[in-house]
């Protein structure tokens, strides 16, 4: 069985939006999965991995961390599962999605929600995630909560890519979701847990999309629930 360390915060929720990424890749792929919470503030237990963030999986002898480089693993050790891509070109594409993610969208998604995020902290992680905020933003978490209808505008226009996609076809990847489909919904299920404003609302075509998300493989994703 697979193991998987991520990020947990207050009342066990796994809000890491990399961590998900690599949820869903793992259910996509059909494997068991025994996952290990681990604090933010706590590098001590992945410090076996070589590295100090999450996600990390164990699987048999081999460690593998960060989301895309576990993705591309799970992909060569289990390729008659579920391609998470559907082949090299495909593969290509996603990668270009995953740094699109990583790059463009968590930049503007990170002062849009992150002040929501601070209360689903555990206690003890809660003044480092203040300080990473005050950090990468320049404002402290409540004056950058008086940005917040600004930021979730920002990032409407970020993802206005995505958007003209879906207004197309049900998932970025085409009839069925794949792997850049899982690089964006982990950005929305990263608001969700937090309980930000529903940005979604008003926007058919993701929220659509996101909900198609929520309820594969029987509501995986949907049964972490939402910030209040």
């Amino acid at each position: 069985m697979i193991e998987m360390w991520e990020l947990r915060g207050e009342d066990d929720r796994r809000y890491s939006t990399f961590s998900w990424r690599t949820r869903m890749a793992l259910r996509h792929k059909q494997l068991e999965v025994r996952y290990h919470p681990v604090l933010l503030t706590d590098k001590a237990a992945i410090g076996f991995s070589g590295g100090t963030t999450v996600p990390v999986i164990r699987d048999g002898d081999t460690v593998v961390r960060d989301s895309w480089e576990i993705a591309q693993y799970l992909e060569r050790q289990y390729p008659t599962r579920p391609s998470l891509f559907g082949g090299a070109t495909a593969q290509a594409l996603a990668r270009l999605v995953n740094d699109w993610v990583d790059r463009t969208v968590l930049a503007a998604a990170f002062p849009a929600f992150s002040c929501d995020l601070l209360p689903v902290q555990c206690a003890q992680d809660r003044p480092h995630f203040a300080a990473l905020i005050e950090r990468l933003t320049g404002l402290a978490p409540p004056e950058l909560k008086k940005h917040q209808p600004r930021n979730l505008e920002r990032l409407a226009r970020v993802v206005d890519p995505a958007r003209a996609t879906l207004k197309r076809q049900p998932f970025l990847s085409g009839d069925g979701p794949a792997y850049a489909d899982y690089a964006l919904f982990s950005v929305y299920q990263w608001a969700r847990i937090a309980g930000a404003p529903d940005v979604l609302a008003g926007d058919p075509p993701l929220a659509q999309w996101f909900g198609r998300l929520l309820d594969l493989n029987d509501g995986f994703a949907r049964a972490t629930p939402a910030g209040r």
